[in-house]
C-alpha cells in the first residue's frame, strides 16, 4: 500500500490519538528546530524524533523512503543550486559559477533539510484526519477573529484539500492508465516527457473543477454558513487518563498508578 503525501491513514497508535492541536504545534516547533540553523547536530536530532515518532505512529520506514524517493529529482535540484551557487574563496569559479567543498556541504545540509520536512509534513498528514486538523486550526487561531479573519473559512479550505489531494493522485492515475490503454507512449527526453504530460494535466483539471463546481453546488444546498455558529461531534478538550501511553505499559516504560495528562479527542 502506498502512502501519498495528504492522506489520512487510520491507526490506534498514540501518535493517532494526540490532540490534534498538539500535533500541529509539534509539526511547526519540528520545523523550526530543522530551519533554525544549518547545522548537522539540529538535523540528526530532527532525524532521531521522526525516526522514533514514526515508529510510534505503527508506520513503516520503507514507506517513508518509498514517499521520499518520489521527490529525489527536486533533492537533486536542490543540492546542485547549492554546490553551484554558493560563493567560496576556495575551489573552482567560472562566472557565476562556483564549486567547492563548502558549496558540497551546504548542498547536502539543506537536501536533507528538504527530506526531513518533508518527511515530518507526511507523518503528519497520515496521523490526523483532516477534520481533525480544521478544527484544531480554527481552535488554535480563533483570536484572528478580533481583527476581522473568520479562522473557519481558512479551515474549511484546508479541509477540503486535504481530502481533495487524494482524489486528484486517483484521478490522475486512472486517466494516465487509460491513455496507455489507447496507445499513448512515454518517452523520449525530458522536454518530449514534459509535452506528453499536456494530455493529462488538461483532463485532470476538467475533472477537478467539475467536482469543484459540484461541491459548491452541495454546500449552497445545505444551506453553509461560514459566520454561523457549529457544534462538533468531537469536541477537542484536554482529558487526564491513568493510561494515556499504552504502547510504553507495553514496552515496560511506566509503572504502578502514576497519572499521566493525554491530550486527546
Amino acid at each position: 500500500m502506498n502512502l501519498p503525501l495528504g492522506q489520512y491513514i487510520k491507526g490506534k497508535s498514540a501518535i493517532h490519538r494526540l490532540d490534534p492541536r498538539t500535533k500541529l504545534l509539534g509539526l511547526v516547533s519540528l520545523a523550526v528546530l530543522i530551519i533554525s540553523k544549518s547545522h548537522l547536530w539540529n538535523h540528526l536530532l530532527a532525524f532521531v524524533l521522526l525516526v522514533l515518532l514514526t515508529k510510534a505512529a505503527r508506520i513503516s520506514l520503507k514507506r517513508v523512503v518509498k514517499l521520499i524517493w518520489g521527490f529525489k529529482y527536486f533533492i537533486l535540484i536542490t543540492f546542485v543550486i547549492n554546490l553551484l551557487f554558493t560563493p567560496s574563496k576556495d575551489g573552482l569559479s567560472f562566472l557565476f559559477l562556483h564549486l567547492s567543498i563548502r558549496g558540497a556541504v551546504y548542498g547536502i545540509l539543506f537536501s536533507a533539510r528538504m527530506v526531513l520536512l518533508l518527511w515530518a509534513a507526511s507523518l503528519f498528514s497520515w496521523v490526523t484526519s483532516p477534520v481533525s486538523l480544521a478544527d484544531s486550526f480554527e481552535e488554535l487561531f480563533s483570536f484572528l477573529k478580533v481583527f476581522g479573519v473568520h479562522p473557519r473559512d481558512i479551515s474549511t479550505v484546508i479541509l477540503l484539500s486535504m481530502r481533495y489531494i487524494p482524489t486528484i493522485i486517483d484521478d490522475a492515475v486512472k486517466i494516465r492508465w487509460a491513455q496507455l490503454a489507447r496507445g499513448a507512449k512515454v518517452s523520449g527526453g525530458i522536454i518530449k516527457r514534459v509535452r506528453q504530460l499536456v494530455p493529462l494535466i488538461i483532463p485532470v483539471f476538467a475533472t477537478s473543477f467539475r467536482r469543484a463546481d459540484k461541491l459548491a453546488i452541495a454546500l449552497e444546498l445545505r444551506c453553509y454558513d461560514p459566520l454561523m455558529p457549529r457544534t462538533r461531534l468531537t469536541p477537542l478538550r484536554l482529558t487526564i487518563r491513568s493510561e494515556a501511553l499504552p504502547w510504553a505499559h507495553e514496552c515496560g516504560m511506566l509503572s504502578g498508578n502514576r497519572w499521566y495528562v493525554e491530550l486527546a479527542e
